[in-house]
């Protein structure tokens, strides 16, 4: 995203003109700021920069124009969190419920950590950010604030998806997977069958556990795959509770064979080393088109962690609330 062009041709008229309305549609979202600003006589939602670059994500999520408005949780404006005390936010409090109040939103998404504070009593934004909370029986999903993703470039991804977690899920009441495509597969057909159908995408998820951490005396307890929006399946394999006998892991094993060779499907693991070492001591020997989140987590920025739950915290936030 070029700021730069952005910014050589803001339209301040066309600020005033999209983000002053209060109008909604049928969805009533209401993004909570931190305060207004006061610039060439008026007030408005964001300052110029961080208009240019909120306008821009904003359109880049799956909520339609005019089907939110901004309501400033600090009432005086041009303030900043460092100019903020306990008192202030106990002073401008009742006035954000009383907006809320009149607008009854649907869903809330308050925009950094003054925000939030102001509204949950809660502060830890990037603890928080993406999770689901509540008030007045209104579903409530933080995010980063605009001076924050104008600042951090490699936050605004996260900005957007974080919208469209929510407004997906609570506006156009999306499901999130409920466990019904998955499959614990526990005989040798219900395997050929849920191979078959993983087999007819282009991307699997890969994921096994294993007895230990040791691949020269543990062995791999489990192997699971996932594909689609929601479809699943587990092959207990070494597991005390396996039902498969020798020759029964002998025709899983050429199974998993024929696919981790097959060039045609990539296979997407998390830390595949470790994975591929167990997948090698259980006798399959070739791979092809493999994938590693953890490497590509890494080309994205070396500096963050690349654990899987780092990867699930910073992704997939909302994911946690169901463990």
């Amino acid at each position: 995203m070029d700021l730069e062009n952005l910014l050589e041709n803001f339209d301040k008229d066309e600020k005033s003109k999209d983000y002053s309305s209060t109008d909604v549609g049928d969805e009533k979202i209401v993004f909570i700021t931190t305060c207004q600003y006061r610039e060439r006589g008026s007030l408005y939602d964001f300052n110029d920069h961080e208009y240019a670059i909120v306008s821009t994500l904003l359109k880049q999520t799956n909520v339609p124009e005019g089907h939110y408005q901004f309501i400033p949780a600090i009432r005086e404006p041009n303030v900043s969190e460092d100019d903020l005390e306990t008192a202030d936010y106990n002073t401008h409090r009742p006035f954000l419920y009383e907006d809320l109040a009149e607008v009854q939103p649907e869903l809330i998404i308050p925009l950094g950590n003054v925000a939030m504070k102001t509204l949950l009593k809660k502060s830890g934004l990037f603890n928080k950010r993406g999770k689901e909370f509540e008030y007045e029986e209104c579903p409530v999903v933080p995010t980063y604030s605009s001076d924050l993703v104008f600042l951090e470039p490699k936050l605004r991804k996260l900005f957007v998806q974080d919208i469209n977690n929510a407004y997906d899920k609570f506006i156009l009441n999306k499901n999130k997977f409920d466990g019904t495509g998955y499959v614990l597969c526990k005989t040798l057909d219900q395997v050929n069958e849920q191979m078959d159908l993983a087999e007819q995408h282009s991307a699997l998820g890969v994921d096994i556990e294993t007895t230990g951490l040791d691949f020269k005396k543990d062995e791999m307890s489990t192997i699971a795959f996932s594909y689609g929006e929601s479809q699943a399946f587990t092959i207990p394999i070494h597991h005390r509770e396996s039902p498969f006998d020798d020759i029964d892991k002998e025709a899983i094993k050429q199974r998993l064979a024929s696919l981790m060779a097959n060039k045609n499907i990539e296979k997407i693991f998390h830390n595949c080393q470790f994975d591929i070492k167990f997948l090698m001591t259980f006798g399959i020997t070739n791979f092809n088109n493999i994938g590693d989140t953890k490497i590509m987590h890494s080309l994205l920025d070396e500096n963050l962690p690349h654990g899987l739950m780092d990867l699930v915290k910073e992704y997939f936030p909302q994911e946690l609330e169901r463990f």
